[in-house]
């Protein structure tokens, strides 16, 4: 499920998080990946699968970082170098448990 805007709250002065990101962390969710303005949906797709990929290649590096990852290709794609720009990629950010399990340095 999408939708935008999940970052910030209804209306100016509220709380960070929409309605809908809230009710899925009152419904059990323990991370979520919420964005701060419409997105655009072909990087999008892109980003989340690349994100999911990275999580399944890497599942000791956690939500965060698979979404770092994940950011890092979208700018590195020499075939879409419009994606590198941060009105394409900035919006996701991962909210609640997107910590890996084990911290490598």
């Amino acid at each position: 499920m999408s939708a935008c805007n999940t970052a910030s709250g209804g209306k100016p002065g509220a709380q960070a998080l929409s309605g809908l990101a809230r009710a899925f962390f009152y419904a059990g969710a323990r991370a979520l990946l919420v964005f701060h303005w419409p997105v655009y949906s072909t990087a999008a797709t892109k980003l989340i699968t690349k994100a999911f990929e990275a999580m399944k290649a890497h599942p000791m590096d956690g939500r965060a970082r698979a979404l770092r990852r994940s950011m890092l290709a979208l700018i590195d794609n020499t075939n879409s170098p419009q994606n590198a720009h941060p009105s394409v990629w900035a919006p996701f950010i991962v909210v609640g448990e997107g910590g890996g399990k084990l911290w490598k340095y």
